[in-house]
């Protein structure tokens, strides 16, 4: 598996909504370093370059935590019609049923970072599965991890995968997903970006779906809005107007078909806060969202 670390955080200035500081950025000042634990890794250090237990991973600490990771997890390929999705899954601990979570990828992709979201949620007791939508693109045919840099990963994306063949490619994830014999019978989705805009697709699309959580991703039309069977939460950067001023449209389409839909947008917080983590106020942002994510997944899955 090819590691880019943070170069792919600097292929993001293909996307002027994101703000791409991370590489100048230190520890904010005055903040106290966070010490790492659990089943992943050793403790010691802190800042942005460990991992806090219990939360995500940033752009920083993806890597390693995925490199460290302790939790059983395999690569399969998923029959999508005539073709197929490469597919990471991670599984929590023990033998005994949980729910799925299908993961779905902001711009860059499968990286690093997206797998350090499946292996969190796979320690919180969710069977993670995150698929590659770029199998079969990559150089020789390969899959994302075949490209040379993010940024080409991040072109081939834009030309190749459309809004349809990611969607379908979704589903029969969490089809598939629903059959491992672990699964409890229960599904959500949570996606970043554009992401985000597929997981608020899933609660509509998805024959058994139970929640759906979007991270800074813009609704999908009106008509799919209509069709959204179950609870969506979405959280948003204040400082990111090209997503965040669609919010209160979608809220009041969603509360005009009678649909459930809550969301938060945070104060100082950027486009990408779970990503780049330690820019401006995006730490508490992160880190009150993912809570709340985890607070819901409860509440719907288990």
């Amino acid at each position: 598996m090819r590691r880019w670390g943070l170069g792919v955080l600097s292929a993001l200035v293909l996307f002027p909504i994101v703000d791409v500081g991370l590489a100048a950025q230190a520890a904010p000042a005055g903040q106290a370093p966070a010490g790492r634990g659990g089943a992943r890794g050793a403790g010691g250090g802190g800042g942005p370059f460990q991992k806090v237990p219990g939360q995500l991973a940033n752009g920083w600490n993806a890597p390693s935590t995925v490199a460290r990771t302790k939790l059983r997890h395999e690569w399969v390929d998923i029959p999508v019609g005539a073709s197929k999705v490469h597919t990471w899954i991670e599984y929590p601990d023990g033998e005994a049923k949980a729910p799925v979570v299908v993961v779905m990828s902001y711009e860059a992709g499968l990286d690093d970072w997206m797998r350090s979201v499946a292996d969190e949620l796979a320690t919180d007791g969710y069977i993670a599965l995150a698929p590659d939508l770029l199998t079969g693109f990559g150089p020789n045919g390969g899959n994302y991890d075949a490209f040379k840099s993010p940024d080409e990963a991040i072109r081939a994306t834009r030309a190749k995968v459309t809004a349809a063949q990611a969607m379908r490619q979704y589903l029969a994830t969490g089809a598939y997903g629903l059959r491992l014999p672990r699964a409890n019978g229960k599904i959500a989705s949570v996606g970043f970006g554009p992401g985000g805009t597929f997981s608020f697709r899933f609660a509509a699309e998805a024959p058994t779906v139970d929640a759906a959580v979007v991270f800074y991703g813009v609704a999908p039309d009106a008509a799919t809005l209509q069709k959204v069977k179950v609870p969506v939460i979405g959280f948003y950067g204040e400082d990111d107007p090209d997503v965040t001023g669609t919010v209160d449209a979608t809220a009041a389409a969603m509360k005009s078909a009678g649909k459930s839909f809550n969301y938060q947008i945070y104060p100082g917080a950027t486009h990408h806060f779970g990503l780049i983590s330690i820019e401006g106020r995006n730490g508490p942002a992160i880190q009150d969202a993912w809570m709340r994510t985890l607070a819901f997944f409860k509440e719907r899955l288990q």
